[in-house]
């Protein structure tokens, strides 16, 4: 599997990243082709893991609580949706640029 540098927009192979910093949600890693240190959008993993939660949890009491699907099922799909939304716009960002002098193309 390979990721795209957001710095220099090279493929990176993921076994191939050593340089890592960082824990949990502010982990960062670091391109091996210009240095540069990416990471996550912290709110928009944390939305992601909350809908993702919200839904399988709204999913689990819609099926052992009779009589609350006008309310659970809304819930899913809402949740299901913020789930996909915040998917597709978390990407790597640039959290610090290499300096000019030290790329190393």
């Amino acid at each position: 599997m390979a990721l795209q540098c957001a710095h220099c927009h090279k493929p990176m192979s993921i076994s191939k990243i050593s340089g890592t910093r960082g824990k949990g949600l502010s982990s960062h890693i670091q391109c091996y082709h210009c240095q540069a240190w990416l990471g996550r959008h912290r709110y928009l993993t944390m939305l992601k893991i909350l809908g993702f939660y919200t839904a399988v949890g709204a999913g689990l009491t819609g099926y052992f609580v009779a009589g609350l699907a006008n309310i659970i099922t809304p819930v899913i799909m809402l949740s299901l949706i913020l789930t996909g939304v915040t998917h597709l716009m978390d990407h790597l960002l640039v959290i610090e640029a290499p300096e000019e002098g030290s790329q190393t193309n």
